[in-house]
């Protein structure tokens, strides 16, 4: 029986992720992963990068839904890397927004003109 440690929900996710870390004065780090899951105050993700709690983070990720079914949207997420291991970094998620990729969706082409 595990001990779930979490006061609110997390959504389970299989998405692309890009984020920098900024290391204090030296140059931002980037790389990419994957999210597994989400919530209101936690987003966790496996990358390959030996990331370090305590760290200031920025994550973008292309978000399933469209905006009126025809605008792409991602989310930003900003906050501190919370812990690791074996490849899995949880983050906070201290702030957010959705933003549009700028790039409509195709839409397909009905008959008649």
């Amino acid at each position: 029986m595990s001990l779930e440690r979490r006061s609110r929900q997390r959504f389970p996710l299989d998405l692309p992720l890009h984020f920098a870390v900024k290391q204090g004065r030296r140059e931002t780090v980037q790389g990419s992963g994957t999210v597994t899951n989400i919530g209101s105050k936690g987003l966790a993700f496996h990358t390959d990068m030996a990331l370090r709690p305590g760290l200031e983070i920025h994550a973008a990720v292309n978000w399933p839904v469209t905006l009126s079914g025809r605008c792409g949207l991602k989310i930003a997420i900003g906050g501190r890397i919370l812990r690791c291991s074996q490849g899995e970094v949880v983050m906070s998620v201290e702030k957010y927004e959705f933003r549009t990729d700028g790039r409509p969706k195709a839409q397909k082409a009905t008959g008649g003109a």
